[in-house]
């Protein structure tokens, strides 16, 4: 079981999700180990299996082991097929045996970000090209020159759309000086869900940079929020930040402009210290962004024939607002 308690909650909230893929993980090698015990029935495994298959009211007018005879329960697969096959079950019998730990990545020393993740997620291109493989052998139509590399390692770049849309979740524990947000980017695509687990200092707003239109992003420092960014039908990303981070929550589906979409709960205020390689600007800059970002568009009405006031904030519009319409009714002033 996880140490750290924030990965145990970050894989609660990712739950249905990591039970999808093992549920598809393990009915493809059901699939696989049946059709391998079809190939290797005897002739009294295959009658019984045909007398269970024809149950009990075809017994006594038909002959279950001639039944099983003319029409086997599976087509006769060659070596070639057969061992494919085996490989295949090796790997999802791996896979549906890691547990929660197909779903936990630690980045060590030395090691990006983004490369941890690619390599965690491979296992699960290996996966999906196992799936693929069970399906081709069972119709009789592997090929080896064509399909034998669908068991190799596959990382998320190389798979396609409909394996993007059952990607398996990620938990990922990082150092905070490691945080590089922009490789997260590269895995925002289908319905892959990475909740980042930051151990030490970091930079205090450092997802901001993933910020696209059609993309889930969290900064929690509690977990808050992680229920919904397991539930949104896209990608999503999420960190698990030190008190004192920004927190905020990114909701593609809460409107159609990024100010609708954005809540920000806290924004830390400088002056902010270098962290790793991350410098004071580059954080500043980045908790500017969050807060630009979350500006509600309100431009305070002018007199008439002069240029309305820019926008700002949606707690300040309401005082302008409120102040210039007492001005230009005529009330305020008149007690």
């Amino acid at each position: 079981m996880p140490s750290d308690p924030r990965v145990s909650q970050a894989l609660a909230a990712l739950a249905q999700p990591i039970a999808e893929f093992r549920a598809a993980v393990q009915g493809a090698l059901a699939q696989a180990e049946g059709f391998m015990a079809a190939q290797t029935a005897d002739a009294t495994a295959q009658a019984a299996l045909a007398a269970t298959q024809l149950g009990a009211f075809a017994g006594p007018y038909m002959d279950a082991a001639k039944f099983a005879a003319m029409f086997p329960a599976v087509a006769k697969a060659d070596k070639a097929s057969q061992a494919a096959l085996e490989k295949a079950s090796k790997i999802l019998r791996r896979v549906a045996g890691q547990g929660d730990d197909m779903a936990v990545a630690i980045v060590t020393d030395g090691v990006k970000l983004g490369a941890t993740i690619d390599a965690a997620l491979a296992g699960a291109g290996q996966a999906f090209g196992a799936i693929i493989l069970t399906e081709l052998v069972r119709g009789g139509r592997y090929k080896p020159a064509e399909h034998e590399k669908l068991l190799d390692p596959a990382e998320f770049r190389a798979w396609n759309n409909a394996e993007r849309r059952f990607a398996p979740p990620l938990v990922v524990e990082v150092n905070g000086i490691d945080l590089h947000a922009g490789a997260l980017l590269d895995f925002a695509d289908g319905r892959e869900k990475i909740v980042v687990v930051v151990h030490g200092e970091a930079p205090p707003a450092a997802l901001v940079r993933c910020i696209t239109p059609g993309t889930f992003v969290l900064q929690t420092v509690d977990g808050t929020g992680l229920d919904r960014m397991a539930g949104y039908e896209g990608p999503a990303i999420a960190a698990i930040l030190p008190e004192g981070s920004a927190t905020f929550m990114h909701d593609p589906t809460a409107g159609n402009e990024t100010w609708q979409r954005l809540t920000v709960p806290f924004l830390p205020q400088g002056p902010f210290k270098a962290v790793g390689g991350f410098s004071a600007w580059q954080m500043e800059q980045d908790v500017r962004m969050l807060a630009e970002l979350a500006r509600t568009p309100f431009a305070v009405p002018a007199a008439p024939g002069a240029k309305s006031a820019p926008a700002i904030g949606a707690g300040e519009a309401v005082d302008r607002i409120a102040s210039w319409l007492l001005g230009t009714s005529g009330i305020a002033g008149n007690g």
